[in-house]
């Protein structure tokens, strides 16, 4: 199981993550992001790009292992592929949402299916397209974090 690059969780005293309120984030502690993404060179660039921007990374390929990462690690935001492996991102959000920990995450799809195929099949979630660039990335992950 990952865990979080680019910057340091606070965690318990017995080693355990810390579940912070939204809002409520010590000052200079990372945002910590969920990169769900089955290429594995896209991956790696963009949890590149992300620590460079200041963000904790940690990283999925599959979205049974999202899911999995997401209940021990309960991250900031999620960037999430649409077309995964084991299931498409659309399912992976659907099951993030009913679980109450992970009800107000906030999720950036990212894709390479034209516009018109992903246009209403998403829930009001922003969409970001491939191929984008390092600026286009970082500022739909703080667009999405703003209020922490």
């Amino acid at each position: 199981m990952a865990s979080f690059q680019g910057g340091e969780r606070p965690g318990t005293p017995d080693g355990r993550p810390a579940v912070l309120a939204r809002g409520h984030r010590p000052r200079g502690a990372a945002v910590n992001v969920l990169l769900v993404e089955d290429d594995e060179g896209l991956r790696e660039a963009v949890t590149r790009g992300l620590a460079k921007a200041g963000f904790a990374v940690a990283c999925a390929a599959s979205g049974r292992e999202a899911l999995a990462l997401a209940r021990e690690h309960p991250p900031d935001a999620v960037v999430m592929d649409v077309l995964l492996p084991d299931s498409g991102g659309l399912g992976v959000a659907t099951e993030m949402r009913s679980m109450k920990l992970l009800r107000a995450v906030p999720i950036l799809f990212i894709t390479a299916l034209a516009p018109a195929m992903v246009r209403d099949s998403l829930f009001p979630a922003p969409v970001l397209y491939k191929p984008f660039t390092y600026r286009q990335l970082v500022a739909g992950v703080r667009s999405l974090v703003q209020a922490l």
